[in-house]
C-alpha cells in the first residue's frame, strides 16, 4: 500500500561547552578488538581490510584489498554483505577477518518496491540490523514519486529470502535520503526524507517476522520555540528507547541542536528538553552516531567550525537518555570527517577523504586517547565487527 505523510519541525541557540585533552598513547599489541573495512572511490570500490588491536592498532588483513560486488552494508563475525546496482550479496568472513568468495545475491528489483528504485537518479542504500540476520534494502526514485523498504531475512548459508516490503508515496520535489535508523531492542526504526512540504520523519515497527511496518499514525513533538523546530536524520540509540534528533529552527540559519526522545509503546516520541537546554553543534554538515553502549553520540562532519576557514571535525557527547546531552569533547577540529563508527571495545574509528586517513581512538568516561593513524588513499566508507 502507498502512504503519504506530511511532517514538521526546528530548533537553536548555541551552547559553549568546554573540552578535554586527547592524548596520544603507545600500548602493547594485545588481541584482536575488530575487523575494520574501508571501501575506496566510491560504492564499487576495492575494499582493505584491517584488523585493530585492543590497543587500537591497526594492521592489514592478508589478502586486502578484497572485491566485493557493490557498496559495503554491514557484516557479522562470519559474513559481510554489499548492496549493488541490482543485487544484494552475501561472502564469509574468514576467522582474520579475510573475506571469501561470494555465497549468495538476490535481485532486489525481483520483488515488491522495485518500482520506487532505481533510475538514473535513484538513491537506494541498505541497512544491516544488530542482530545480523535481517537487512533492509532502502529503494528510491524520484521520477516514481515513491521509497520502498523491503526486508530481507539473512539465511545461514548467506542466501537472502524477501519478507516484505512498505512503500511510501511523495509529491513534487520529493527526495529520499536514506536507510532507516533502528532501535537496538529491534522494535522500532525511523527514516528521514523530504518532499515539497520539506523534512519529514517516518516511523516503522519491526513485525514478529522482522519485516518493517510504517507506522501511518506517528508522530514527534518538538521543544517550543517561536518559529518551530524541523528535524534532520534520526538516530536510534542502541541501548533503551531513544531516539536523537537534529533541530534546527524553521527558516534559520543558526546552528542545529541535538534534541534527545523517548519512543513511546506506540512509536511516538516526546521530550521533555527545552530549546534553552539541547547543545548546539559547531557544525554546519554532519551526520550522528552512537557508541554500542549507548553512552556516547557523536557527530561528525565535513564543514564547520569555530572559525571560517575550519572544515568538519568529531563532537563527542554525553548521553544520558531522555536528559538533555552534554558535550564531553571534539577532536580533529578543521578535519573534514566523512564517517564514524565504533567497536564494543570503547575504539571509535574515523575516516577522512580529504585527509586520506582513518584515525583510531580509544573513548572512556574519563579519558580519549588517539590511539593511531593510517594513510589510506580516497576512503569512501567504512564498516567495524567487533570481535
Amino acid at each position: 500500500m502507498m502512504h503519504r505523510v506530511r511532517g514538521y519541525g526546528l530548533a537553536a541557540t548555541l551552547v559553549f561547552l568546554s573540552t578535554i585533552a586527547v592524548v596520544p598513547r603507545a600500548r602493547a599489541a594485545s588481541s584482536t578488538a575488530a575487523y575494520v573495512y574501508i571501501q575506496i572511490q566510491g560504492p564499487a570500490g576495492a575494499v582493505y581490510g584491517f584488523t585493530a588491536s585492543s590497543a587500537g592498532k591497526v594492521s592489514t588483513i592478508s589478502g586486502s584489498p578484497f572485491k566485493p560486488a557493490g557498496a559495503m552494508i554491514g557484516g557479522t563475525s562470519t559474513k559481510f554483505f554489499t548492496l549493488g546496482q541490482t543485487l544484494i550479496h552475501s561472502y564469509p568472513v574468514a576467522a582474520d577477518g579475510a573475506l571469501g568468495s561470494q555465497l549468495s545475491q538476490e535481485p532486489v528489483f525481483d520483488y515488491q518496491g522495485s518500482d520506487c528504485g532505481g533510475g538514473t537518479s535513484g538513491e537506494d542504500g541498505a541497512v544491516l540490523d544488530h542482530t545480523g540476520k535481517y537487512i533492509y534494502v532502502m529503494l528510491f526514485n524520484p521520477d516514481a514519486e515513491c521509497t520502498a523498504y523491503q526486508s530481507y531475512i539473512i539465511q545461514s548459508d548467506g542466501a537472502f529470502s524477501f519478507d516484505g516490503d512498505t512503500e511510501l508515496s511523495g509529491g513534487m520535489g520529493y527526495g529520499g535520503y536514506g536507510v532507516p535508523s533502528i532501535l537496538g531492542n529491534e522494535t522500532f526504526a525511523y527514516s528521514y526524507y523530504s518532499d515539497s512540504f520539506g523534512p519529514l520523519l517516518d516511523a516503522f515497527r519491526r513485525e514478529s517476522s522482522g519485516t518493517l511496518e510504517y507506522l501511518p499514525d506517528f508522530s514527534w513533538t518538538a521543544p517550543t520555540v517561536a518559529d518551530g523546530y524541523q528535524s534532520g536524520p534520526p538516530d536510534a540509540s542502541p541501548a533503551g528507547n531513544y531516539v536523537v534528533l537534529p533541530l534546527s529552527v524553521i527558516d534559520q540559519a543558526s546552528p542545529a541542536q541535538l534534541g534527545s526522545f523517548t519512543v513511546g509503546a506506540n512509536g511516538n516520541l516526546t521530550t521533555t528538553n527545552t530549546s534553552s537546554n539541547m547543545p548546539s553543534t559547531k557544525l554546519s554538515e554532519f551526520s550522528t552516531t552512537f557508541s554500542p553502549s549507548g553512552k556516547f553520540l557523536v557527530a561528525y562532519g565535513t564543514s564547520g567550525g569555530t572559525n571560517a576557514n575550519a572544515e568538519g571535525g568529531i563532537e563527542i557527547y554525553n548521553f544520558k537518555g531522555a536528559a538533555p546531552l552534554t558535550l564531553y569533547t571534539t577532536l580533529l577540529e578543521g578535519t573534514p570527517i566523512n564517517q564514524v563508527v565504533w567497536d564494543s571495545s570503547n575504539h571509535m574509528y574515523a575516516i577522512s577523504a580529504k585527509d586520506n586517513k582513518l584515525y583510531v581512538f580509544t573513548v572512556t568516561s574519563t579519558s580519549v586517547t588517539e590511539d593511531s593513524s593510517w594513510s589510506i588513499g580516497a576512503p569512501y566508507s567504512m564498516v567495524v565487527v567487533s570481535e
